[in-house]
């Protein structure tokens, strides 16, 4: 009896190890620096769709902003400006138009075109990415490293030199 005791404690014991060993390396999955970035398909400006983890690899600069937004048009310029002097080292900035919060279906598209935006823009047509990634104003830029783990998340307008001190260290 106290054998078949000691065998249950210890098969126990090995099956709680293995677990915490399993499960240590998993990264939660979400929106907050220190998780893993969540993967969404949205259509995108100049291709049917794409989806994030087609850029896992790369330091990304994920960045969501809509039209009508007077910060998220100063500081496109120098998104772009970034992405023409990082790209060789492994930068890709990615762009989010709030697509559900333009007034009309045109404005994105105008906006793309006013500005002459490079950049990948994804169309956030039904709110996927505002409710997944918790946007509760615009822009807002997340900093996410080559292995996916989401390393800033910036509230409110961004610009050159604060980015580039940021995506430095991750390049």
């Amino acid at each position: 009896m106290k054998r078949n005791a000691t065998i249950i404690v210890l098969s126990a014991a090995a099956i709680l190890l293995i677990a915490i060993i399993f499960f240590q390396d998993r990264q939660e999955v979400g929106s907050e620096p220190g998780m893993m970035a969540e993967n969404f398909t949205l259509p995108m400006h100049n291709q049917e769709t794409g989806e994030l983890n087609d850029y896992i690899g790369d330091v990304i600069i994920l960045n969501t902003w809509a039209s009508w937004c007077e910060p998220c048009r100063d500081e496109m310029p120098d998104l772009m400006r970034l992405q023409e002097d990082y790209e060789t080292e492994g930068l890709t900035i990615l762009t989010v138009n709030m697509q559900k919060l333009e007034r009309t279906l045109t404005d994105a598209p105008l906006f793309i075109d006013e500005l002459n935006i490079n950049l990948p823009v994804f169309f956030d047509e039904n709110g996927t990415v505002y409710e997944r990634y918790n946007i509760i104003g615009l822009p807002t830029t997340y900093i996410i490293a080559r292995d996916g783990t989401i390393e800033h998340l910036i509230r409110g307008e961004v610009d050159y030199e604060g980015l580039e001190s940021l995506i430095e260290p991750l390049l």
